[in-house]
């Protein structure tokens, strides 16, 4: 898998120390998502300025919250989850406020293809993990573990039940 160079800097102390206590990571696989989306914004801004009635309104609705849900599940390391609702909610809030807003139009359409945005990105980065995870899978080999040459023995007692599975019934389990 593609993995972005790490970018490292060297910042004074007292920044540091700051950084170190609260871990920020400033790698490119964290900010190219978050470059990526503000450009989108500004070139979608400066080529589509009324923002009401133009052919491809919904094509950039639904990349520009894919960009999101991935700017936010990049940059604060949150679950995948997590940031898919808060792109989706900051969907609704923006077409709530473009209710009150002169020359902008609530679209229920717009919040629909706002969540097809969102839920592609969600698809994409559940598939690109199963595959990971199928790749590690298909390359680990069953190993029967020798507990007796790990200098560890079973435990004879099933903890369920409360029976035990030595061949001595009147065996009772020691907790």
């Amino acid at each position: 898998m593609f993995q972005f160079p790490v970018l490292r800097f060297k910042l004074p102390a007292m920044i540091q120390r700051r950084i170190d206590q609260h871990y920020l990571d400033i790698s490119l696989s964290r900010i190219v998502p978050l470059v990526s989306l503000m450009t989108f914004g500004i070139l979608v801004g400066m080529v589509f300025k009324t923002g009401v009635g133009h052919p491809y309104d919904k094509v950039i609705h639904i990349g520009f919250f894919a960009l999101l849900t991935l700017s936010i599940h990049a940059l604060f390391c949150c679950r995948l989850r997590i940031s898919a609702v808060v792109a989706f909610t900051m969907g609704i809030a923006g077409e709530v406020v473009q209710g009150f807003l002169p020359h902008h139009e609530m679209s229920i359409a717009d919040t629909v293809a706002n969540g097809i945005g969102v839920a592609l990105i969600v698809a994409l980065i559940a598939l690109l993990r199963s595959e990971v995870s199928q790749a590690v899978d298909d390359h680990d080999t069953e190993e029967n573990l020798n507990l007796n040459r790990m200098g560890l023995e079973p435990v004879p007692v099933r903890y369920f039940s409360g029976e035990s599975s030595s061949d001595d019934p009147g065996a009772s389990s020691e907790k």
